[in-house]
């Protein structure tokens, strides 16, 4: 089984959201050296965590011989992102036991892997990347993009885990309590397939696929828009049981096991 992993927000400086975030009451984790850094995390103690990511315009020059090095639909994928206007983008996916190192780390991604391809959804090549956190700490991960555009991805664990121990962001947030996802007639099926049983995502009808907005519990104020760089945030009403959904949404079929 698939559950949410974290929730990508693409945006076109780094270093001014992190600044901003902070500004908002947010704890915000670099995900490497600040000087270099590309993306920045919002850790929650349980459940899903966010990512802001910058793609350089220079950068965007390797996406079509990364696409020929891990399949079109990696590459479709990329290119998709480095399109995107500032705001949510996409949403990934993690195995449900996440746990493992090493061989076994991409043993069970692979096994994800297939059982999403048996599914007859399509998928890119394995793709096995690192970063190195500010202290130095070297960080192992894999993915698989899926097809159409739209769906969520698939991460592995992280090797070493990632989450800290304790998480404290002074405006109060505390998790994300649900990710209210637009899903077109046509994607309905396969989206269904890879998030049955998920408890965070929540889809509504939508001529598009995406991400719409994001819940975040325990918000002591609403963040200022201007400072959210195209995030969109709701704020849990007090005492909402977590993962009731607001709104009606699709019953799921099926899922990966």
């Amino acid at each position: 089984m698939l559950k949410c992993s974290h929730i990508l927000c693409r945006v076109n400086n780094i270093a001014e959201v992190v600044r901003d975030l902070e500004a908002e009451g947010f704890s915000v984790e670099w995900g490497s050296a600040p000087e270099r850094s590309l993306n920045a995390l919002l850790w929650f103690e349980e459940g899903p965590f966010i990512e802001f990511f910058q793609i350089p315009k220079p950068l965007t020059v390797l996406i079509p011989p990364l696409g020929l090095v891990y399949g079109r639909v990696a590459g479709k994928r990329w290119a998709y992102w480095s399109r995107s206007p500032q705001g949510w983008c996409d949403v990934a996916l993690e195995p449900d036991e996440r746990e493992g190192a090493g061989a076994k780390r991409i043993q069970d991604l692979k096994a994800v892997k297939s059982a999403v391809n048996r599914a007859g959804i399509s998928t890119s090549r394995l793709i096995h990347g690192r970063r190195t956190r500010p202290d130095g700490l070297k960080v192992n991960y894999s993915l698989f993009a899926t097809e159409p555009l739209g769906l969520p991805f698939v991460v592995s664990a992280y090797d070493p885990p990632q989450r800290p121990d304790r998480i404290e962001h002074p405006n109060g947030a505390s998790r994300v309590e649900w990710v209210k996802m637009g899903v077109a007639e046509e994607h309905l099926p396969s989206f269904q397939t890879l998030v049955n049983g998920d408890r965070w995502l929540k889809v509504v009808p939508s001529p598009q696929t995406g991400v719409l907005e994001v819940c975040l519990s325990g918000l002591t104020h609403t963040p200022d828009p201007g400072r959210l760089h195209g995030a969109v945030f709701a704020t849990a009403a007090p005492g909402a049981e977590a993962g009731q959904p607001q709104w009606p949404i699709y019953e799921g079929t099926g899922g990966i096991d």
